[in-house]
C-alpha cells in the first residue's frame, strides 16, 4: 500500500509539473504556434495527466489558463486570456507541486511506514509554531512606544537613497532637456 501511495504522489507531481510548465510557456511565449492548441492524445497528456487527474479538473484548469475544448481531443486558445487568473492558477499549481514534494520527502524519511501519523504530527507542529510566531510578533505594552519610535527613525533611512536617486534622475533629465518626465 505504501508503494502505491508514493507512486500516486510521484504521478501527481509529474502531472502538476506539466501543467505548471504549460502555464509558464503561455506566460513567456504566448505567440508560439505549438502552445495555441493542446491535443489530448499526445504522450504527456495520455501518460501523465489523464491517469492522475479527473477529466473535469483538467478541463477546469485548462479553462482557467485560457484554453477552450474545441473538439473531444483538443483544447485551443480561442478567447482572450485573463493573465491574472492564469498567473494565480500557475501559482496554485506550483504550490500543489511543492506540497507533493514535501509529502514525498516525509514519506521517504519515514522508516516505520506510519506516514499518516507523521503528517499529522508535522501539521500540529507547524500549527503550534505559527501560534508561537504570532505571540512573538505581538508587542508588549511597554514595547509599543519604543517600536513606534524605531519605525519612525528607520523610515527616513529607507527613503534617503530613493530620494537621492530621484534628485539625481531629475537633474539628469533637466540636463538632457527633457522636463516632461519629471
Amino acid at each position: 500500500r505504501r508503494a502505491r501511495g508514493g507512486r500516486a504522489l510521484r504521478d501527481l507531481l509529474r502531472a502538476l509539473e506539466l501543467l505548471e510548465l504549460l502555464c509558464v510557456n503561455l506566460l513567456l511565449c504566448p505567440w508560439r504556434r505549438e502552445i495555441r492548441s493542446l491535443k489530448t492524445f499526445t504522450g504527456n497528456f495520455v501518460y501523465y495527466i489523464q491517469p492522475v487527474l479527473p477529466e473535469d479538473i483538467v478541463k477546469t484548469v485548462l479553462e482557467k489558463i485560457g484554453y477552450v475544448a474545441t473538439t473531444a481531443t483538443e483544447f485551443s486558445l480561442v478567447k482572450k486570456r485573463n493573465n491574472e487568473e492564469m498567473k494565480q492558477t500557475a501559482f496554485e499549481i506550483f504550490l500543489a507541486r511543492i506540497e507533493c514534494e514535501a509529502i514525498l520527502e516525509i514519506a521517504n524519511e519515514e522508516k516505520h511506514g506510519n506516514l499518516e501519523k507523521s503528517l499529522q504530527q508535522g501539521t500540529q507542529t507547524h500549527w503550534h509554531q505559527g501560534e508561537e510566531d504570532e505571540e512573538d510578533q505581538t508587542p508588549q505594552r511597554g514595547d509599543t512606544e519604543s517600536l513606534g519610535n524605531e519605525r519612525s527613525s528607520e523610515t527616513p533611512l529607507c527613503l534617503t537613497p530613493q530620494q537621492k536617486c530621484s534628485a539625481t534622475c531629475a537633474a539628469s533629465f533637466e540636463t538632457a532637456g527633457n522636463l516632461r518626465i519629471r
